[in-house]
């Protein structure tokens, strides 16, 4: 493109971005390692960059007497299209800006750096406008030769970006009028569209989370009789990211409540959401009547020690090793839990105690997952065999959710629930990083949601972390729902079991008693199984042995558990049982089983080489199978991949390889006309 024919894009959102991008042409004169002197010696500072900057810019409070010190802390897109994220980021911001200089070792310094702040010599904002990716440094005021310097590029104010260990770019201007006025009016582009400033703590002390309202956003809202007004981007899924897992897992704590909050507020036509005092009152109303109920971010971690296996949940130990008498209550607490399965579900009630016992294996499993999954990619073995993905699936009132719950307060002591909304690629990648080992729980998600973003990230078979957690979804959705791709990754557990709708009484009666075991119930027999299955894995390791079977492996510890802590006189159920996974990936495709299998019950068979329609026919090593055209495409997703012929298939015909079929159904197709005959 020429010069005089600029790519111009039109952007009427926003107010900082400019309709191009400008090139900025210079010249390079040396190359040197960088250093802190950069930034000494100059009496302002003003700085664009990221939150994963607030540790440094602590430190280099910490090291230098700025006479005036400023910083917009941006962000390159971590944030979804929902308000009350945007609003969570500001509060996030304020809260890792405080921890970074409160933690400070000296106390004149701390007192220094607020004493700058009462007297407006140190602000900082956050953007409030749309993603915001450059990062710039302008320093004047120097009494050294330079007078001004710009400070450009990739890297953010860090310790890990300014120290070499990861490929950055980092450009300076000094006393260059040019590049000076470019960068000083991009930077103030922002500053002017950013937030009200941030405040930090009226006390140098060590306090607990910020509190809501003094979320910038909310502060600008109260302060002004008007309100405040946040920008609302346009929903693009494909733009969303989660590149900080440290701050969305905050956020993700702190979004319910503002959602609750924001509730009835709509933005406009321009996406422009006015804040008034009144909403910010009752945002902080609700979040102080969930402050009790609200669970800190958790995540899951494993290290071996000295040949034992020593766990951390959310920074504090996870002691495995309890009392027996405390795994006997949790045993007698889940008997009788599965036998609540009797009182009103209508259905094959033993299949349904037999599945979710399965499910428990897994979930119990979920932790130590991803150390099966990264020995058997380090042998080149077959990766199915650990599941990262387990769906609960069936009709209502069976009973799912309640399973779920019930697990993971077996587990850590409280269910913990992510947001249907992030079930998106994206921010599944993200929190693969943040959760480590803690399995990743999502409840009712929709069939159109899972249809748009299961099929990446389920077959996404490169994780870039050592420790990522198991991913639980529960739906409400047929046999017909899912590619067998994702069934033959996946564990699917299909019910059609449950509580009839208009069994009020049984319903009511069911929820006292999950209540009441929930009450007693523990976390000895989850801890119990995760020292034992730990000292297996790590045994296999050792020895390089082959566990691929984790579903076999976990069964067994459990049953054992069950049978040596049983309460005196009970037997083992027979749900308690112990099984392989390959034994549960074939009954995996039951529903596609039973559903080819009625499809050629239900038609009749014809000796044409094309039958008509309601037909079926065999021509050599073929099964031909006429369906209603507009029935082709939702029968042929029913059919498992591998019995297909795609070449011989079209609309109203469906072309099966014939001893695949046979194989799969388990019996032979004969090709008598009668009815009765076959």
């Amino acid at each position: 493109m020429s010069e005089h024919q600029p790519l111009l894009f039109e952007d009427s959102e926003s107010t900082t971005r400019r309709p191009a991008l400008n090139v900025v042409h210079a010249r390079a004169e040396a190359v040197q390692a960088f250093d802190l002197s950069y930034f000494a010696g100059f009496a302002r500072m003003r700085a664009l960059t990221y939150t994963s900057s607030i540790p440094m810019i602590a430190g280099l409070l910490a090291e230098h007497d700025f006479d005036d010190f400023e910083c917009v802390f941006g962000h390159g897109g971590i944030l979804s299209r929902e308000v009350e994220d945007a609003l969570a980021f500001q509060s996030v911001v304020r809260e890792k800006l405080a921890g970074g200089i409160l933690a400070l070792k000296s106390d004149s310094r701390r007192t220094a750096i607020h004493e700058a702040q009462v007297k407006g010599k140190l602000r900082f904002h956050v953007v409030k406008d749309s993603i915001a990716h450059a990062k710039i440094y302008l320093l004047e005021g120097g009494t050294g030769e330079v007078a001004r310097r710009v400070v450009v590029g990739s890297a953010n104010l860090s310790e890990r970006a300014f120290s070499g260990r990861q490929a950055e770019t980092l450009v300076v201007f000094d006393d260059d009028e040019t590049a000076w006025e470019h960068y000083a009016s991009q930077y103030q582009a922002v500053r002017e569209a950013s937030s009200s400033r941030v405040a930090l703590p009226r006390q140098a002390l060590p306090t607990e989370r910020v509190r809501i309202e003094e979320t910038p956003a909310l502060v600008e809202a109260l302060e002004h009789p008007d309100g405040a007004t946040l920008f609302v981007p346009s929903r693009n899924a494909e733009e969303e990211s989660f590149s900080v897992p440290a701050v969305t897992a905050r956020i993700e704590t702190i979004r319910p409540a503002l959602r609750r909050g924001l509730a009835g507020v709509r933005a406009n036509r321009d996406g422009r959401l006015h804040i008034t005092p009144r909403v910010v009152k009752e945002i902080v109303r609700i979040v102080r009547s969930r402050e009790a109920e609200a669970v800190p971010p958790v995540y899951l971690c494993r290290q071996v020690e000295g040949g034992r296996s020593k766990f951390e949940l959310s920074g504090e130990p996870l002691e495995t090793r309890t009392s027996a008498a405390d795994i006997e209550t949790d045993v007698a607490c889940w008997i009788e839990f599965f036998g609540n399965y009797n009182n009103g579900f209508v259905g094959d009630v033993e299949r349904l105690q037999r599945d979710y016992f399965t499910f428990m294996c897994w979930f119990y499993m979920a932790p130590l997952m991803c150390d099966l999954r990264n020995a058997a990619l380090r042998r080149n073995a077959f990766a199915f065999d650990q599941p990262m993905f387990a769906v609960l699936y069936g009709s209502s009132n069976c009973g799912k959710t309640s399973l779920i719950e019930t697990l993971m307060a077996s587990m850590f002591g409280h269910p913990r629930i992510v947001d249907t909304q992030d079930f998106t690629p994206g921010k599944l990648r993200g929190l693969q990083q943040a959760y480590k080992r803690f399995p990743v729980v999502f409840d009712d998600v929709t069939r159109d949601r899972f249809g748009r973003y299961a099929d990446e990230i389920v077959k996404d078979e490169t994780i870039p972390y050592r420790e990522y957690p198991c991913f639980a979804l529960s739906m409400n959705a047929d046999a017909r729902s899912f590619k067998p791709e994702i069934v033959k990754r996946c564990l699917m557990i299909y019910t059609r079991t449950s509580l009839p709708g208009d069994n009020t009484l049984a319903r009511s009666r069911l929820q006292r008693s999950v209540a009441a075991i929930r009450e007693r119930m523990g976390t000895a027999l989850f801890r119990a199984f995760l020292e034992r299955a730990s000292a297996e894995v790590d045994e296999a390791m050792v020895d390089e042995t082959d566990l691929a079977d984790a579903l076999s492996l976990a069964s067994k510890l459990l049953c054992e558990l069950f049978r040596t802590h049983l309460p005196d006189g009970q037997q083992l159920p027979k749900w308690c049982a112990p099984m392989t996974l390959t034994a549960y990936q074939e009954r995996a495709f039951e529903r596609p089983r039973l559903f080819l299998e009625g499809l050629l019950e239900s038609s009749r068979h014809s000796s044409a080489r094309r039958p008509a329609e309601g037909c079926w026919s065999i021509v050599g090593d073929k099964v031909i199978v006429a369906v209603a055209s507009i029935e082709f495409a939702r029968t042929r997703a029913d059919i498992p991949d591998w019995l297909l012929d795609d070449a011989g298939s079209s609309a109203g015909k469906i072309v099966l390889n014939r001893d695949y079929t046979e194989s799969f159904i388990g019996r032979r197709l004969r090709p008598n006309r009668w009815p009765w005959q076959r």
